[in-house]
């Protein structure tokens, strides 16, 4: 496994490297994490919403969903898209949508993002949230009389997926549980250290609370420092409750954090060493008297870790991906697959090839064309598409069984491969991987070829 880079970045020039905590410095078993989420937003529905209780029925199946999908709320669909919004696979509920209905009910196969009745689905809880609406879907259609529309059984979702995570649910229960649901790994604690003897300044910035914040450090920091006594002393500032994204772009108020207690004071002056609450990622740089080009922030929410940081302040970016395990073993899992359905592809491209210099010869020299010729021709094409459609088949299933690669959708990157390629200077699986590269590194891109230049 590898850091891969989309922006060049300098190390030697980055004073300050800050860390989200859920899913990036602090990994989950992610799909007992999920799987909890679920459950727990059936109760807030049924307790709060008025949904049946036979929804506490539903089963939770976490590969029926990856991360990045795109929820169409009016018409009850779940859309996978590509960079360019083309729309390359589409589920109605748990059943699969053909390419003649999807481009019948858009009216093409692009769709506008921008409109408020989609939603991509990128947080950290998406497989939860994903496969809990698709299920939904599925009742609504059967018993449209009991369960709302598909625009409001997606709000609800979202309404109770957010109080899940807000109101403690989730996060008492992690936290009574905490070998269930993290994961520790003493080679980020190696990497953090290192990168600290190199004269690096450690922060966190999370939307969890103190309580919460200090339970999951303690836990997969602490045991395994060997040069700090403490998460703490390794942590030159940590900011709790941040709530993000509104840090990198709103003035709220920062509140300094008693360590022994949790205890909370109101906290108007130049920041120092400590744990805080709330603030803003203005008057942290400013107090810190740092230039944002010398802090690296690493996040795993597109959106509200990178997206809005990137356009809100100059920090530079890393974005964690956990998919990307599961994604590259599944690619070197595929190598003769994929160099099976190429050799077709250049077959097709051959025979088309031959059927165009036989329309040449008919339009532009006046010859007829043996028809039967051309009819074979075709028959012969035909043929390789379902050889080729059997194999991407199997080939999506070494990925995800109903949506195949995260990263890609057809031949294109997907929706949210673009973003991370947009807006992430760096991105990689895991904070650990950092401990493979000098605190120096200077990462460069590989020069991107334009299709004229292949």
């Amino acid at each position: 496994m590898a850091i891969y880079t989309n922006r060049v970045l300098n190390l030697k020039h980055i004073k300050v490297i800050g860390f989200d905590m859920d899913h990036t410095l602090v990994r989950y078993n992610t799909e007992l994490f999920e799987e909890l989420t679920f459950y727990e937003s059936i109760k807030k529905l049924i307790k709060d919403r008025g949904y049946p209780k036979e929804i506490k029925e539903l089963e939770f199946d976490f590969s029926k969903a990856v991360r990045g999908l795109i929820v169409d709320k009016d018409n009850g669909n779940i859309l996978k898209v590509s960079l360019y919004n083309k729309i390359k696979n589409a589920f109605h509920g748990t059943r699969k949508l053909n390419y003649k209905f999807v481009k019948k009910l858009y009216g093409g196969t692009s769709v506008d993002l921008r409109d408020s009745e989609y939603v991509s689905v990128d947080t950290a809880f998406s497989i939860a949230y994903t496969v809990l609406y698709m299920n939904l879907v599925d009742l609504r259609d059967q018993y449209p009389d009991q369960y709302p529309s598909y625009r409001d059984i997606a709000d609800d979702i979202s309404y109770a997926v957010d109080l899940a995570h807000r109101d403690g649910t989730l996060k008492d229960v992690v936290r009574k549980n905490l070998q269930k649901y993290v994961k520790v790994d003493p080679e980020t604690v190696e990497a953090l250290e290192r990168f600290k003897s190199y004269g690096k300044r450690l922060w966190v910035i999370t939307n969890s609370d103190f309580q919460y914040t200090k339970a999951l450090l303690d836990f997969t920091i602490n045991p395994y420092l060997k040069q700090h006594s403490s998460w703490d002393e390794l942590f030159e500032i940590t900011i709790t409750l941040a709530m993000k994204p509104r840090f990198f772009n709103d003035k709220m108020p920062l509140l300094k954090v008693d360590l022994k207690d949790g205890t909370l004071q109101n906290y108007d002056k130049k920041i120092v060493p400590g744990v805080f609450q709330g603030g803003n990622a203005v008057k942290v740089q400013n107090d810190l008297q740092l230039n944002g080009d010398q802090i690296l922030y690493f996040g795993d929410h597109i959106y509200g870790d990178v997206v809005k940081l990137k356009k809100a302040c100059e920090w530079r970016t890393a974005m964690v991906v956990e998919d990307l395990d599961f994604e590259i073993d599944a690619y070197k899992k595929s190598k003769k697959l994929s160099k099976s359905i190429d050799n077709l592809m250049k077959e097709k491209i051959g025979k088309e090839s031959e059927i165009d210099e036989l329309y040449a010869q008919e339009f532009e020299f006046d010859k007829k064309v043996d028809k039967e010729v051309l009819k074979q021709k075709f028959s012969e094409i035909e043929k390789l598409d379902k050889e080729i459609g059997k194999l991407l088949g199997r080939y999506e299933k070494l990925f995800n069984p109903s949506w195949g690669e995260v990263m890609r959708a057809g031949i294109e990157p997907s929706f949210f491969a673009s973003q991370i390629e947009r807006y992430a200077c760096i991105y990689m699986s895991k904070i650990s991987l950092l401990n493979d590269y000098s605190p120096r590194h200077y990462f460069r891109p590989k020069k991107r070829k334009m299709a004229h230049e292949l």
